[in-house]
C-alpha cells in the first residue's frame, strides 16, 4: 500500500479529491538485485479497476481545473464510469452517496475543504469497521478501495 503523509491526505479533501488525484506517485521500485525477505501483500495488478478509476479520475481532474467542470458534473461523469467499470453495490453505492453530497456542498460554499475531508474519511473509516462482520461482501468494493486508497487507509479485504 501507498503511503500518504497527513499533509496530502489533507488536500485530498473529497470535492477537491478530482483535482488532487494527480498529485499521487507510485513509490519507486527497489533497485536492489536481492530477493525480499518475503513478497508483498498484494503485488499490484498494472491494469487493476482500482487504477482504471484512478486514471478517469485524473482525466476528470484536469477537466476541474481547467474550469470545463465543476465537481458535481466530474463526480458524477465518475460514477458512470465506475458504474460500466464494476456495477453497482451497496458499499460504493453508499460512499458515493457521499462522495456527491460533499461535492455539492463544496462547490456551493457550505463546506470547507477541510470539514468535506473529515467527513469522507469518516466514513470510510466507519466502512473499515463495519467490513468484517458484513454479509454477503460485495465482490468488487472498487470505488471504496480506490478511496481508500487516496486517503492512505488500508483497502477492503
Amino acid at each position: 500500500m501507498i503511503s500518504i503523509p497527513k499533509v496530502t491526505r489533507q488536500l485530498l479533501v473529497l470535492p477537491v479529491l478530482l483535482s488532487a488525484c494527480s498529485l499521487l506517485q507510485q513509490a519507486p521500485a527497489p533497485q536492489s538485485s536481492a530477493r525480499p525477505a518475503r513478497p508483498p501483500l498484494a503485488p499490484a495488478v498494472p491494469d487493476s479497476k482500482v487504477e482504471q478509476l484512478l486514471r478517469e479520475a485524473n482525466r476528470l481532474a484536469g477537466k476541474v481545473k481547467s474550469g470545463e467542470l465543476n465537481r458535481v458534473a466530474a463526480a458524477d461523469q465518475l460514477n458512470s464510469y465506475r458504474l460500466r467499470l464494476i456495477g453497482a453495490n451497496p458499499v460504493d453505492d453508499n460512499n458515493f452517496a457521499m462522495y456527491r453530497y460533499l461535492a455539492v456542498e463544496r462547490d456551493a460554499g457550505r463546506l470547507s475543504q477541510e470539514e468535506s475531508q473529515a467527513r469522507m474519511e469518516m466514513r470510510l473509516r466507519e466502512w473499515l469497521r463495519r467490513w468484517p462482520k458484513m454479509q454477503p461482501k460485495p465482490s468488487q468494493p472498487v470505488f471504496t478501495n480506490f478511496l481508500l486508497k487516496l486517503y492512505g487507509l488500508p483497502a477492503l479485504g
